[in-house]
């Protein structure tokens, strides 16, 4: 093969014709070789992700049965300053203290992390959504549904459901968002029989540099 190449490649009229034909063995294999790589190294693919929330000021305000309990705070990474009763606590790696940094027992019956940002975004990817209400500025109310027993479970309360049977109830809870979640109410008088409301407020979402213990 190489020998009648050789003797083409000396012969005038065959000489084009055989450098053409060349060429085009040359161009077919680096095609070839570059079709390969692309198969087993597949474009990546920029995606965008969605930007985690962990930063930001929070309300909880619960009122059971007309007495009400207000909350508001501040959360960095794993540090958290709140207030309660008019006494501020600062809290790190879920340890509190006051603010002359002793360690205190959580003087809440709950731990702020239920109503995490983040666990919030659980209980309502594991929701039922019934219906939306868009405004001109384009925020929005939605309406969701979670069955009693699945709500306290993402509540960690593992007493609720001894003392009632929470497959049976369902719980309707309202998100107001803008980009972010700004506000969710929870309406919990199916499950306890009288007024028991849970407004949680969210704002400066992501937008805190540094939380100040002095």
């Amino acid at each position: 093969m190489l020998k009648k190449v050789r003797e083409n490649l000396k012969d005038p009229k065959k000489k084009a014709i055989t450098q053409l034909v060349l060429y085009g063995i040359f161009f077919i294999f680096v095609f070839a070789l570059i079709s390969s790589n692309d198969s087993s190294n597949p474009p990546k693919q920029y995606i965008e992700e969605k930007k985690g929330i962990d930063s930001y000021e929070y309300i909880y305000k619960i009122n059971n049965n007309n007495i009400i309990t207000e909350i508001s705070g501040t959360i960095l990474n794993n540090e958290e300053r709140f207030n309660y009763n008019n006494i501020s606590y600062y809290k790190t790696n879920n340890i509190i203290y006051d603010l002359n940094n002793i360690e205190v027992l959580n003087p809440l019956t709950f731990d702020t992390n239920i109503y995490s940002y983040k666990n919030i975004e659980k209980l309502i990817e594991n929701s039922e959504f019934i219906e939306k209400t868009t405004y001109k500025d384009n925020s929005e109310k939605i309406t969701y549904n979670i069955s009693a027993l699945n709500y306290f479970n993402f509540m960690n309360d593992t007493t609720a459901c001894s003392v009632k049977d929470c497959s049976t109830i369902n719980i309707n809870f309202i998100v107001e968002k803008n980009d972010n979640i700004n506000h969710i109410q929870i309406n919990l008088y199916e499950f306890y029989g009288y007024l028991y409301n849970i407004d949680l407020y969210y704002s400066n979402i992501n937008n805190i540099e540094k939380i100040s213990t002095n």
